[in-house]
C-alpha cells in the first residue's frame, strides 16, 4: 500500500513512516524545507519505498503531489511540529487533494480532549489544560489546551462531513517510550492514561486495514478506566 503521510516530524508522524516502512509499505511524507531528517540516508538511501516532499504547509499543489497513487492518507500533526492554527486549513487542503486524486480512505489522529471526548477529562488532565490555557493566552506556550483542543475539534468536524472514509483516533498524552501493542482504543471514551508515540502509529496502521472503523472515533491509551 501507499501511504501518504501529513505531520512534519511530529513524533507520531516519525514513528508512522518508520513502522509503515518496516511492514513493506511505500510511503509518501510531507515535511517543510527547513526540517531535519532524523538519519540523512532517508533522503538518499530509501528512494524506491520513501517519497520526501518538502514543502511550506499552505501549497495546495504540493498535496496534490504528494497523493499521486497513494492509496491512503494518515494525517498526524501536533503542536511541536505545527502551529496549531494551521491544522484546520491543512486538513481542508488534504481533503481537496483526496478528492483530486481519487483517494477515498484517511486516519486522523487529534487528542484525547477534542470533539466528544472533552466530556470524558478526569479532574487532574482538566486541570492541566486549563492552566495551560491561561499560559497559552498571555504567554502563547504551546500545550494542550482548550484553544488546541478546539483546533483538533474543528479538524475532526471538517473531517466528518467530508464524505470519505475516515478513522479518528484520539490518543491520550503522547509520550516516549516502546511500541508494546498492548494498549486500549476504544470507542467509549477514556478517562487520563498516556501511550507512546509509537503504539499510536501501530494503532493508526492497524485502523487502515480494518475496514470496521469506518466512520469511527477511537480513543487510545495504557488504561482500562473506561466510560
Amino acid at each position: 500500500m501507499r501511504i501518504a503521510v501529513v505531520g512534519g516530524m511530529g513524533a507520531v508522524a516519525q514513528e508512522v513512516v518508520a513502522q509503515a516502512l518496516e511492514c513493506g509499505h511505500l510511503i509518501s511524507w510531507m515535511i517543510s524545507p527547513a526540517d531535519q531528517l532524523p538519519d540523512a540516508s532517508l533522503e538518499t538511501d530509501y528512494t524506491q519505498v520513501l517519497h520526501i516532499v518538502r514543502s511550506p504547509w499552505d501549497s495546495e499543489s504540493e498535496y496534490v503531489a504528494l497523493l499521486s497513487s497513494c492509496d491512503a492518507v494518515i494525517v498526524a500533526l501536533d503542536i511541536h511540529s505545527t502551529d496549531p492554527s494551521h491544522f484546520v486549513p491543512i486538513q481542508r487542503l488534504v481533503q481537496k487533494a483526496m478528492r483530486s486524486r481519487k483517494v477515498h480512505r484517511i486516519i486522523l489522529i487529534t487528542a484525547h480532549g477534542s470533539g466528544e471526548s472533552s466530556r470524558q477529562l478526569d479532574w487532574e488532565l482538566w486541570l492541566r489544560i486549563n492552566v495551560n490555557q491561561l499560559a497559552y493566552s498571555l504567554f502563547g506556550v504551546r500545550a494542550l489546551c482548550w484553544s488546541i483542543a478546539a483546533q483538533y475539534s474543528e479538524q475532526e468536524r471538517v473531517l466528518e462531513q467530508s464524505g470519505l472514509k475516515y478513522t479518528i483516533l484520539r490518543p491520550a498524552s503522547v509520550v516516549d517510550g516502546p511500541t508494546t501493542g498492548t494498549y486500549l482504543a476504544s470507542p467509549s471514551h477514556i478517562y487520563g492514561g498516556y501511550i507512546s508515540a509509537g503504539d499510536v502509529a501501530d494503532c493508526a496502521l492497524k485502523a487502515l486495514d480494518n475496514e470496521m472503523d469506518i466512520s469511527q472515533a477511537f480513543s487510545i491509551a495504557y488504561s482500562s478506566r473506561v466510560a
